[in-house]
Order: structure tokens, then C-alpha cells, then sequence
């Protein structure tokens, strides 16, 4: 990159009033140029398309409270040669930003690194900045053992899991059984096989370890 040359970057943020703050001090960054500002998914994937520039600035809650992830997807899928950073208030999609194809991501109670990091990432960089570090290790965390959890959940039958759903919503056993058309019998043995399989002391222990992961 030429001491001339500046990435041109597309910016998408919904507050007016921050986005002219954040495009006057970019302006004043040697190397970085904000050649659009959108305030909404539409008018950001117009500019992108109409531009096509070398970043795109992307705040996650926009028209929707995961427009930004969305439009990481539509980046990766249709403009994959522009390099997305992530600036925004959240902070627990981190490592789901990063697998939608996120480059950096930037909080935006610590937008003085945020220059560097557009700069970094503009030079083929991953910038996983120190503020968002310890986030993202905590939710590689929790995938993976929710990742674990649904492992562990396929011991179950169909029919196991099914009744796991309908107890999960409160329903009586013998309310399963009629509408299962089975036996509260057959319902019992079910619920016993899954006691066994797991190791734990109750339904409600069983219930709190695969809510999450049950799914229906």
C-alpha cells in the first residue's frame, strides 16, 4: 500500500450522530477514506454494491438486532474480496461474528483502537483486539459445550426426546401418554431409560442440562 493510497471503507451505523462522529475522525486517519455512510441494511448493501469498497464498517443492531451478522453472510456470499469489521455495543456475539466472517471487531466503548484495527485488517490481518479477547475465548467455551451437550442428547430415542420436550413444557405424564397414545406406564420407562443413560438424579436435573440443546 502506497503512502497515497487510502482504503476506501463503507460504513453502516444507525445512530446519525455517532456515524459523523466516527466518519470525521476516520477522515483525519492517514490511509483510511469513509466513502459512504448507510444508517440501514438496504442503503448499506446499495453502497457496497455501487462501490464496492476494500472495508465495510458494520454495526450489528440495525433494522433488526442481528442485521449486522446477516449482512456478514451477505458480504462473505456476494462481496467476499471486502474485508468487514464490526463496531457495536454487543458483546455477546463475538465469536458468531468472527464465524459469519468478521475480520475485527471493535466495542464501541473502545473505539480508539479503532483505526489501527481497520488499518490491520485492511493489510490481510485476523485482529482479535485484547478488549474482546477474553469474550471471545468464553463463548468458544460455551459452543463447545453446548456442541458437547448435543452429543450427548443423540443417546437419547426420538421417542425419549419427545417426551423430554412435552415435560420441558410442563405437561403431566399421564397428559403425555394420552397424547402420545401410549401408556403412563410406557411413559415412565422412558423417563427411567433417560435417568439411567445420564446418570442423573431427576428429570429436573436432566431438563437443566439439555434445555438449551433439546430444540421443538
Amino acid at each position: 500500500m502506497s503512502s497515497e493510497h487510502r482504503v476506501s471503507i463503507v460504513m453502516v451505523e444507525d445512530n446519525l450522530d455517532l456515524a459523523q462522529t466516527i466518519q470525521d475522525f476516520l477522515s483525519t486517519e492517514p490511509g483510511l477514506e469513509v466513502v459512504h455512510v448507510a444508517h440501514d441494511t438496504k442503503g448499506f448493501q446499495l453502497a457496497v454494491a455501487d462501490l464496492l469498497p476494500e472495508m465495510a464498517l458494520i454495526d450489528i443492531n440495525l433494522d433488526t438486532p442481528r442485521a449486522g451478522l446477516d449482512l456478514l453472510l451477505w458480504l462473505r456470499k456476494l462481496y467476499p474480496v471486502v474485508q468487514p469489521v464490526i463496531m457495536t455495543v454487543n458483546q455477546g456475539d463475538v465469536l458468531e461474528a468472527y464465524q459469519a466472517g468478521a475480520r475485527g471487531y471493535v466495542l464501541k466503548t473502545s473505539l480508539e483502537i479503532l483505526a489501527p484495527t481497520l488499518l490491520d485488517v485492511s493489510q490481510g490481518k485476523l485482529i482479535i483486539p485484547p478488549q474482546v479477547g477474553e469474550l471471545y475465548v468464553k463463548q468458544v467455551a460455551a459452543s463447545a459445550e453446548l456442541w458437547k451437550k448435543s452429543v450427548e442428547l443423540e443417546r437419547f430415542s426420538d421417542r425419549e426426546k419427545e417426551i423430554l420436550r412435552h415435560l420441558r413444557a410442563g405437561m403431566r405424564r399421564e397428559d403425555i401418554g394420552d397424547k402420545l397414545s401410549i401408556s403412563f406406564f410406557t411413559v415412565r420407562r422412558h423417563i427411567q431409560n433417560m435417568l439411567e443413560k445420564t446418570g442423573e438424579p431427576t428429570v429436573k436435573a436432566i431438563l437443566e442440562k439439555f434445555g438449551e440443546v433439546l430444540g421443538g
